[in-house]
């Protein structure tokens, strides 16, 4: 009796975790600090003074950790094109935010270049105003077939992009590209 107890319960705590794609709220907070940061929003601003700060503090962080796995929470993801890579072993997952854009378009390419994971992705904007707007989902398939899938993102002036991907296997790895332009 004891033992079907405690199947019960460890089956009701597993099915409880949500393992489903994620939502916009992974890169909310940095979103948010990084519009503490920014200040107001200035269609007419330089983004230069805005990147130094963000790079000194990347740097930092990226000196501490290697820019290995262990950076911990989002990540920036540049608006110049080039690209950020890393691997997503088990179920967890790896977010990017970018600075705030001053052109109504976006493209996000995302390379699966190894692994067989199945890993969801789905990317979010953040306004001035607190208003998170999911714009895109995808799920890559699991298989080893390398995939490469550009997101055209339309509505993004002003705004920060979030990029969340979760891997959905257990002992499975998703070894990614990604950059924005």
């Amino acid at each position: 009796m004891k033992k079907s107890i405690l199947v019960c319960a460890l089956v009701m705590v597993v099915g409880s975790f949500n393992a489903n794609a994620q939502n916009c709220n992974q890169g909310k907070k940095l979103a948010e600090k990084t519009w503490e940061q920014f200040g107001p929003w200035k269609p007419n601003f330089t983004l230069i003074p805005f990147k130094n700060k963000v790079q000194k503090v990347k740097r930092a962080w990226n000196w501490i950790s290697s820019n290995s796995g262990a950076n911990i929470g989002p990540r920036f993801l540049e608006t110049d094109g080039g690209n950020e890579s890393g691997s997503i072993t088990g179920q967890t997952k790896r977010t990017f935010v970018t600075p705030p854009s001053f052109n109504n378009t976006m493209k996000i390419t995302i390379n699966k270049y190894d692994g067989r994971a199945q890993t969801g992705v789905v990317i979010c904007s953040h306004g001035r105003d607190g208003i998170t707007k999911t714009l895109k989902t995808y799920t890559f398939p699991n298989d080893r077939n390398g995939k490469t899938k550009v997101f055209t993102l339309t509505g993004v002036k002003g705004k920060i992009v979030s990029v969340a991907m979760r891997n959905k296997s257990v002992a499975n790895r998703f070894k990614y590209r990604i950059n924005a332009k």
